[in-house]
């Protein structure tokens, strides 16, 4: 059986998606040598993501989530005679052709939720309107999808009319870094952690942590990530002249493993998230986590985290002081928290993905 694994979303810069993609190769490659597998990368790639026999790389000069890729990929991939092309985003190329189809559903932010993606009313619309029936397209042309939680399954099956019989949810996993560096800033903290689009709820984050502030002014509040936001977030910390809050930009897997080890706990309370990684990275290294009881949030973090309402600042505030004047309940959360993540392995992602692979070729 030939495998083409599309992981051209796997970049330096590593975001969930890439991660998502990275990590199944890899896994892949553990339990499986005897099927053959062309991964697709980016030309930019500096080295395989798999050195093993049954894996090469073909590279690629354009993105899988661009218009090139959506009108020009078949190009590439259909002369690799695939028994599966399995797109590890929800992009599908026009024309693709494979004994079967396999897409990846990550998440329906840009077509269900576009007004929490982007600032910009142009990339609201156009997300929505543009990108809407491509993912739509892909969804529909797939012998099978994965989805990556049962939310985003549901959504996919009621926004598009998918079969349940098309879809299968396989959860995304988590690797305890075991390589830290100690973090050695200010304490005591609350970790931020995610990119600074609109639905990662920063601004109600520092709002909610502005409160906190009143009870608990010894506290800091760190934010971690990428994103094009900061200017915005930062002015808003100058309007409300709430102190105590640090931009750190990106870390590395070893900072930010230092982070989370030091941390009071994560504040996490995203207004849609399709999986949401961070939730588990934090609970597999004993960090308390406060999160959202909306979309997969309460899915992935079960009864091992404080969950709000993220439209309600008030609310975030009174799980952030809750978390703070609680000892117990960090230690409690800190216990429960890695016999939580520990549900969530690649191991297990790889090896029900394979399964579909198995299973559509029947």
């Amino acid at each position: 059986m030939r495998v083409v694994l599309d992981a051209r979303q796997v970049e330096d810069t590593l975001t969930g998606v890439g991660r998502y993609a990275g990590n199944l190769v890899r896994h892949l490659a553990l339990l499986d040598r005897e099927n053959e597998y062309i991964v697709l990368r980016r030309t930019s790639a500096a080295r395989p993501l798999v050195t093993q026999g049954n894996f090469r790389e073909v590279q690629v000069p354009f993105h899988i989530s661009t218009w090139a890729n959506i009108v020009g990929g078949s190009r590439v991939i259909n002369p690799l005679h695939a028994d599966i092309y399995h797109a590890l985003h929800h992009f599908l190329p026009l024309g693709v052709r494979a004994r079967r189809v396999i897409v990846s559903l990550l998440d329906l932010i840009w077509v269900k939720h576009a007004h929490l993606a982007y600032e910009s009313r142009w990339l609201q619309l156009s997300r929505r309107y543009l990108f809407g029936p491509v993912i739509g397209h892909a969804l529909r042309r797939a012998d099978h999808v994965i989805a990556i939680s049962h939310f985003t399954s549901k959504e996919a099956a009621e926004h598009y009319s998918l079969p349940a019989r098309k879809m299968t949810t396989i959860h995304l996993g988590t690797d305890i870094q075991t390589a830290s560096i100690p973090y050695a800033g200010p304490t005591p903290f609350i970790l931020s952690l995610g990119h600074t689009k609109p639905y990662k709820n920063i601004p109600r984050v520092i709002r909610a942590f502005h409160q906190v502030t009143a009870k608990h002014p010894e506290v800091h509040l760190l934010i971690v990530g990428r994103g094009d936001s900061y200017p915005a977030l930062q002015q808003l910390v100058r309007t409300l002249r709430v102190s105590r809050v640090r931009f750190l930009g990106q870390l590395s897997d070893p900072e930010l493993a230092g982070h989370f080890k030091s941390a009071l706990f994560l504040a996490f309370p995203s207004l849609v998230e399709g999986f949401g990684l961070p939730l588990v990275e934090a609970m597999a290294h004993g960090c308390p986590v406060l999160t959202s009881r909306h979309s997969a949030m309460s899915e992935i973090a079960g009864d091992a985290a404080v969950l709000v309402d993220p439209l309600s600042v008030d609310a975030i505030a009174d799980g952030m002081n809750r978390l703070i004047e609680d000892g117990s309940l960090r230690q409690e959360l800190a216990l429960k928290g890695p016999e939580r993540a520990a549900r969530f392995t690649w191991t297990e992602c790889a090896e029900r993905t394979l399964k579909v692979y198995h299973d559509v070729m029947q």
